[in-house]
């Protein structure tokens, strides 16, 4: 027969311990809380930059002085590539993604661009979490292919938001793309969401790392076709300074669109080299909310032939709510687009440069009197003279550049300017090359022991 714990024998064991331990308690130091600090910069000894499907000449340089080899991997392999200080280094590779690594001394400031014929180009860059694309189509006449490269070997997940003439558009086969490590996902929007009006996206990644790339083509009734690489916008922004107007006649069109709840009303300036300015047959713009607005430019920029100071050399888009921007031209037969780029700081800008045609530089978004150092290489990595150009706030700047030129860095002073490259090559066409900027340094994240 059991017998139960005597409950006067329990107390006279467990008070004691009990004592102790809110004893202990009681006189024991709380945790210190511990700081929220930012991680710290450190030596960069990594870093890639991948290149969308494009053309077949491959430019590959780096801004950091150092000399050895980097990794090239496309969808036929690997292969090494040496780099020489100052030496925009060339190789032929096939259509598809490209995966730029640079390791050690090589690491910081690497840069890449590929070119094809008819001349066109595709700006090479880091994966980015969140990209805005403007002025797509995907109709039979304006067409346009997104591109999303992940170049890591686990998958990544990708959301599309698409915008279009009134209000977003319905595209449930674009939300949670998944993307397989080490491959290229392809979408064609004329086959997945057919219409006929502007569109934009918005390309989020929500899991690994993906480069998207845009490749449109237009083409004109019973006449030309042209093809150009789409630029990616980072943010909407209620200034977007749009530089590079190509020479030529032919349709000028400028699309804006408006991600936001509440409706804009923009108004669109010419940006010359003696002043920004609303002409006389500028309007005032309206873009609804959640829509893509189509704007055609082409007689206010009928002067754009215009010699000196006179000539447009960009636009400025100032607006009332958060818009994305992209000028679109279709010039004697060849398609150009121009969209907002990031502005350069102290850090530097390097633009690699095809093989031919001529090239302008273009500055422009100086917020206050500023000198910008333009540092120029040729083919074999040997120093040009440099040029130091005075810009003013509210204009811009065109600077031929020698034809020898095969790499430009642009260098501020004082604050940060807007820059692109204008390359013509005769029938060969037009495009336009925007300033990369590599990194230079990693971040490492401070870890602190975890509460007991």
């Amino acid at each position: 027969m059991s017998r139960r714990p005597d409950p006067w024998l329990l107390a006279a064991v467990l008070l004691p311990v009990v004592a102790v331990v809110a004893s202990l308690l009681a006189t024991s130091p709380a945790p210190a809380p511990v700081a929220d600090r930012p991680p710290e910069e450190t030596a960069l000894a990594r870093s890639t930059v991948v290149c969308p499907p494009g053309g077949r000449d491959l430019v590959v340089a780096s801004t950091a002085g150092a000399s050895g080899s980097v990794d090239l991997r496309t969808p036929g392999g690997r292969e090494q590539l040496e780099i020489e200080p100052g030496t925009a280094t060339r190789t032929r590779v096939g259509g598809g993604a490209v995966v730029v690594t640079g390791l050690d001394d090589l690491a910081p400031g690497l840069v890449a661009a590929r070119f094809a014929s008819p001349l066109s180009s595709v700006v090479c860059s880091e994966p980015e979490a969140d990209q805005w694309f403007t002025g797509l189509g995907a109709g039979a006449r304006h067409r346009s292919t997104l591109q999303l490269v992940n170049p890591d070997g686990g998958q990544a997940i990708v959301d599309v938001t698409v915008l279009g003439r009134n209000g977003e558009v319905e595209a449930a086969e674009l939300r949670g793309i998944t993307v397989p490590g080490g491959s290229t996902f392809v979408v064609d929007l004329a086959s997945e969401l057919p219409r006929r009006d502007d569109l934009a996206l918005r390309v989020q990644t929500l899991r690994g790392r993906v480069v998207a790339g845009v490749r449109d083509s237009f083409e004109e009734i019973g006449g030309d076709q042209g093809a150009d690489a789409l630029p990616a916008q980072d943010a909407p922004s209620t200034e977007n300074l749009v530089l590079g107007v190509p020479e030529g006649s032919g349709q000028r069109t400028l699309v804006l669109a408006n991600p936001g709840d509440e409706e804009g009303r923009s108004t669109i300036r010419l940006v010359t080299g003696r002043s920004v300015f609303t002409p006389e047959a500028g309007r005032e713009v309206t873009v609804g909310a959640g829509s893509v607005r189509r704007v055609p430019l082409s007689r206010l920029l009928r002067g754009e032939d215009r010699g000196g100071d006179e000539r447009p050399l960009g636009l400025l888009v100032q607006s009332t709510v958060g818009l994305t921007a992209d000028l679109v031209s279709f010039v004697s037969g060849d398609l150009v687009h121009t969209a907002p780029s990031t502005p350069v700081d102290g850090d530097g800008g390097t633009v690699p440069l095809p093989g031919s045609g001529r090239a302008t530089l273009v500055l422009g978004g100086a917020v206050s009197q500023d000198v910008v150092t333009v540092q120029l290489w040729d083919a074999d990595g040997e120093r040009l003279d440099d040029r130091r150009e005075e810009l003013g706030t509210e204009r811009a700047l065109a600077v031929r550049l020698p034809r020898k030129a095969r790499l430009v860095r642009v260098v501020p002073r004082d604050g940060t300017v807007s820059t692109v490259v204008l390359v013509s090559d005769g029938d060969r066409g037009t495009t336009l090359v925007r300033p990369l900027q590599g990194p230079t340094t990693g971040l490492v994240p401070q870890v602190s022991p975890a509460l007991p």
